[in-house]
Parts: C-alpha cells; sequence; structure tokens
C-alpha cells in the first residue's frame, strides 16, 4: 500500500524526461562551439593544441599564396562539418582530402610538413576539453 503524497510523481517524470535530453543538448552545443573553434584555428593556422602550422614554403608564397596555410582556397574549412550525432556524441568530417595535412607526405613530385586539423593521440586539446566541461555543466545546471 502506498501513503504519502503522490501529487509530486508528474513533477519527477518531467524532471527525469528533461535530464534524459542533457546528452543530446549537450552534443548539438558541443558540436556548434567546436566548429567555431575549428574555424578559428584555421583563421590563427594553428593546429588544436594551439601549436602553429608549419609556414608556408617559400615557393608557395612566391606563387601568390599568403599565410594562414591550407586557406588558400577555404575548400577545405568549408567543407568542415561539427554535428551532434543521435543521442549523444559528436561527429567531425572534412569533405576536402585533409589526411595528407593532417599527417603530412612525401611523393616523387613533392612532399609537405604536417599540419594537423584534428587532434592527435587520445588527448584532447584543452580548448576543447573546456568546451566540453562548460556544456556538460551548463546542461546538468539547466535540468537542475
Amino acid at each position: 500500500m502506498l501513503i504519502g503524497d503522490l501529487s509530486q510523481i508528474g513533477a519527477i517524470e518531467d524532471r527525469i524526461a528533461d535530464l534524459a535530453q542533457v546528452p543530446a543538448r549537450t552534443a548539438r552545443n558541443v558540436a556548434e562551439r567546436l566548429h567555431h573553434e575549428m574555424q578559428e584555428e584555421f583563421d590563427r593556422g594553428e593546429d588544436p593544441y594551439g601549436n602553429p602550422w608549419e609556414p608556408l614554403a617559400e615557393s608557395t608564397v612566391d606563387r601568390g599564396r599568403s599565410a594562414p596555410p591550407l586557406t588558400d582556397t577555404g575548400a577545405m574549412r568549408f567543407s568542415l562539418e561539427v554535428k551532434p550525432l543521435r543521442g549523444a556524441g559528436v561527429g567531425i568530417t572534412i569533405d576536402h582530402p585533409a589526411l595528407p595535412h593532417q599527417t603530412g607526405w612525401a611523393g616523387p613530385r613533392s612532399d609537405g610538413p604536417a599540419r594537423p586539423i584534428l587532434p592527435q593521440g587520445s588527448k584532447l586539446p584543452g580548448a576543447w576539453e573546456d568546451i566540453l566541461d562548460e556544456e556538460i555543466e551548463r546542461e546538468f545546471r539547466r535540468s537542475a
């Protein structure tokens, strides 16, 4: 037999339903902020950890290109998509062939230095961690 004030059960159900939406809301906010952060990295000519990309070769500058690297046509930066995944998580895609720039390349006709666009290894960049921490906390506080 239940006894007590059962009038608050609806409010509890609403709270639980709202808390269940925290991961999706957080992912949406994180995706938006990470996209902005990555665009700023292109503007600064830096990898996600704040390290400057290798400067353009003198021969490249002589052909009329200017710093920062990877920004002359905009093809790579504007193909960047950062989207929330269903439920929770964030997906990052770059349609333009970014792999050679991420790792560097060597070939018979030319070579180029690594200019990483995405984090490397298991350690997230500090700015990315800050975005995650801030958005998780904000969404939990919003639900409180």
